[in-house]
């Protein structure tokens, strides 16, 4: 029964929603329906008030809320109340209510002028309250800007007194109007640029913003964001807490920076993979066999008994680094010895062999550091020699510091070579005496190649030449043993050449007969008439080709990051603007901005896919033999690999 009651009373409540009693109403509800309906309608169709640049902050008014009817409230409410009620509410809820204060003061008026069963009388009284402190705020806000406007037309003001009362405006307002007000008014008076930039008004601005970002204005946090810091972490920060506020611009920010990051870890990733990969391949070309580059494999504490508790895969790795390291070619690539060492002492289970790895492969890394050191050094001084611009002594002490450094390691002559065609540091007393004795000091090493050159070029007479001969032959040196001259640099030329009796010598020592070509000149010959002439050829041209393509390509999206620019600020100027024409002009450079970073974006890719392409097939073509290539090698007993790298190495290994 109450249940139906209560039903009955709401369909009463509705119906008389429509057709008030005539006890209770007003002397302006007996006029005629129309004139009354349009009185009605009339607090929301009224003129608006106040417009307003940005959204409102810290306004004394609290969100407003339905209120809830208990069920005695219900069974007993003014149905004109809940009307007025209705329509108070209606106000409060419309988007832009804070457009027309006094409408929505007026209407809770009239929701407070019932007192009889009106369960929103003391809501209504508790909102007019506020809605009057908001109006005396809009109020004082009009007359302000109304004022600034009269002083920023006047010619007696300085510029300096204007920006003044633009500042204190600021403090008064700021927070709760925002700062697009001041460019708003500012825009169209003449030499308020300089003001708008000064330190004191963008300190201002920037204040002002930080401050409604905190209080939860999406906009003025992108804001911050895009003009008013410099620093990343600061920038994704209030992109981020734009985005979380549903702005967004923030979100695209965010977005876009988070693209950015992850493309950077993508680059910073693949140059280290390219760097690693770079290490372990680049072989190193040594002009004299190094001397305690790094110390012999030991097998050491390996027993039979660590061999038996090692996993198969692990035995496998061990034995083939052990067997690369017999081989006498293998410090050539110490970042290949490295990797192979590295990749066994990475593996802890079943692994007895995991600490002599992790020494072995710091052994071999630092090898090949002083391999890169020492190649470092030898290009400086293969660069400055020739130069002009570098002094004398500066040449001098370049070549005496890289024998001290380096000398012993690995030999002198790659120096002399290089200081050859330079008389002034080839006659040079201090670096033959450094010459001298490096050679010495390898002989002494049991280096056959300097014992053999020491006799050669250096013995001060018959006894010490033969004795030196002799150590050189006892060594495996086979040209020593028959009295044949060592490897000598090559000869200065002719308009270079000193009259003197110690560059002649080595011309003396050579013989007058031309030897007969040798197996070596054979097999080159036969390798270049077999087809190698030509692929190197092809591989060439398709490496020229694949540069020229891909510095196209690099154009091309240096291009397309010029229209991206230029898109970002005509979106920019597309998000700042106040009439419908100019927000039709920049959306048309914004769309053909990016139509042409797209076009150079794809020409781009293209460009850089072609000459990935042509490079690649330029590489194989240096890298894979021609079939003729490989019978000449099988004839001279030439072995060669299937990897590309293999065949390369073992390539030079031969020639």
């Amino acid at each position: 029964m109450k249940r139906s009651f209560l039903v009955f009373t709401l369909v009463f409540c509705v119906l008389s929603l429509g057709a008030a009693p005539a006890a209770v109403q007003t002397p302006a509800q007996n006029q005629p329906q129309a004139q009354n309906d349009h009185k009605a309608a009339k607090p929301k169709t009224a003129a608006k008030g106040y417009s307003f640049a940005e959204e409102l902050i810290d306004l004394p008014i609290k969100p407003f809320e339905i209120q809830k009817l208990s069920d005695s409230e219900l069974i007993s409410i003014n149905p004109q109340a809940l009307k007025a009620y209705e329509n108070a509410a209606a106000l409060e809820n419309n988007p832009n209510v804070f457009e027309n204060p006094n409408a929505v003061g007026k209407a809770w008026t009239e929701v407070a002028k019932i007192t009889v069963n009106n369960p929103f009388l003391n809501t209504a009284n508790s909102r007019i309250e506020e809605w009057k402190k908001v109006i005396e705020i809009f109020k004082a806000h009009k007359d302000n800007v109304d004022k600034i406007k009269t002083l920023l037309a006047s010619s007696i003001l300085t510029n300096e007194q204007k920006k003044g009362v633009l500042l204190k405006h600021l403090d008064d307002f700021g927070i709760t109007f925002g700062t697009q007000e001041i460019f708003d008014l500012t825009k169209n008076t003449n030499g308020f640029d300089t003001v708008l930039k000064g330190t004191d008004f963008q300190a201002k601005i920037k204040d002002i913003k930080r401050a409604r970002c905190e209080k939860k204005s999406g906009r003025d946090c992108f804001e911050c964001g895009r003009n008013y810091t410099d620093v990343a972490y600061e920038k994704l920060t209030f992109f981020t807490k734009a985005c979380d506020m549903k702005y967004q611009p923030g979100c695209e920010e965010v977005n876009k920076i988070k693209a950015e990051q992850e493309a950077e870890k993508a680059r910073i990733a693949a140059e280290e993979r390219r760097k690693a990969e770079e290490f372990a391949t680049k072989s190193y070309n040594l002009t004299e066999e190094p001397i305690d580059l790094i110390k012999p494999f030991v097998l050491g504490t390996v027993n039979e008994q660590d061999v038996l508790n090692a996993s198969p895969a692990v035995l496998k790795k061990f034995e083939a680094a052990v067997a690369k390291e017999k081989e006498k070619e293998s410090i050539k690539t110490p970042g290949a010895m490295t990797v192979m060492w590295e990749e066994i002492a990475k593996i802890t289970d079943k692994n007895p062999f995991q600490q002599i790895a992790q020494a072995r492969g710091a052994q071999w890394r630092e090898c090949a550091e002083k391999m890169e050191r020492h190649e470092n050094s030898t290009n400086q001084i293969r660069k400055n020699i020739p130069e002009n611009t570098v002094s004398l002594e500066q040449k001098i002490y370049l070549t005496l510091k890289h024998l001290d450094e380096y000398g012993l390691i690995f030999g002198a002559l790659e120096v002399a070579n290089a200081v050859t065609y330079s008389n002034e540091i080839a006659n040079y007393d201090a670096v033959k005496t450094k010459i001298k004795d490096v050679r010495l000091q390898r002989c002494n090493l049991n280096s056959a190649s300097d014992c053999h050159t020491f006799a050669m070029n250096h013995a001060v007479n018959e006894f010490d030449k033969k004795a030196y001969l002799k150590k050189a032959c006892d060594l495996g040196r086979m040209e020593a043993c028959s009295g044949q001259p060592a490897p000598v640099v090559a000869a200065p030329a002719p308009a270079q050449q000193p009259v003197t009796q110690q560059a002649a010598e080595p011309e003396k020592k050579e013989p007058e007969k031309k030897a007969e070509p040798t197996e070596e000149d054979k097999f080159k010959k036969e390798l270049w008439d077999a087809g190698k002439r030509t692929r190197i050829a092809v591989a060439t041209t398709t490496l020229v080709a694949g540069v020229v393509a891909g510095v196209l390509g690099g154009v091309s999206l240096y291009g397309a990051s010029k229209y991206k620019k230029d898109r970002d600020k005509w979106g920019h100027y597309y998000e700042q603007s106040e009439t419908q024409e100019d927000m039709d002009k920049y959306r048309k450079k914004t769309t053909d901005a990016h139509n042409k970073m797209n076009k150079y974006n794809t020409l781009g890719g293209v460009g850089l896919g072609l000459g990935a392409a042509l490079i690649a097939t330029g590489i194989t073509f240096y890298c894979i033999e021609f079939k003729g290539e490989k019978e000449v090698r099988k004839k001279y007993n030439v072995s060669f690999g299937a990897s590309p790298f293999d065949g390369t190495l073992q390539f030079a290994i031969n020639w």
